[in-house]
């Protein structure tokens, strides 16, 4: 398990944390346009590659580790043909990943 865990650490830090987040913003953008919930559950899994090293189980930051499944509910809504849903349901982890990426430039990719 340790081993997992500096993966996922090593996967949000820095330059590799750059590419993750990205694409998983870009994926994001790209399924709630193109109405593809496969795309929405491959950015689900992006972000919870920086979500989950960011985030706690206890406290306020249960909510950045659980931000994923906002991405999931939106693939759910784009299944079902909901539009409301699936623009909405995106917009807090689509608004925190551009955070980290900022975050992540304005410290010099140091994490």
């Amino acid at each position: 398990m340790e081993i997992v865990i500096n993966t996922l650490v090593f996967l949000s830090r820095g330059i590799p944390g750059l590419v993750v987040s990205g694409l998983a913003i870009i994926l994001a953008f790209l399924a709630l346009i193109r109405k593809d919930e496969s795309l929405m559950i491959t950015a689900a899994l992006f972000a919870f590659l920086v979500t989950y090293t960011a985030g706690a189980w206890v406290g306020v930051l249960l909510v950045v580790r659980l931000m994923p499944l906002f991405l999931l509910l939106s693939a759910f809504a784009i299944s079902r043909h909901e539009p409301v849903f699936a623009w909405i349901l995106p917009i807090p982890t689509l608004g925190y990943l551009i955070y980290f990426v900022f975050k992540l430039v304005a410290s010099n990719f140091s994490g």
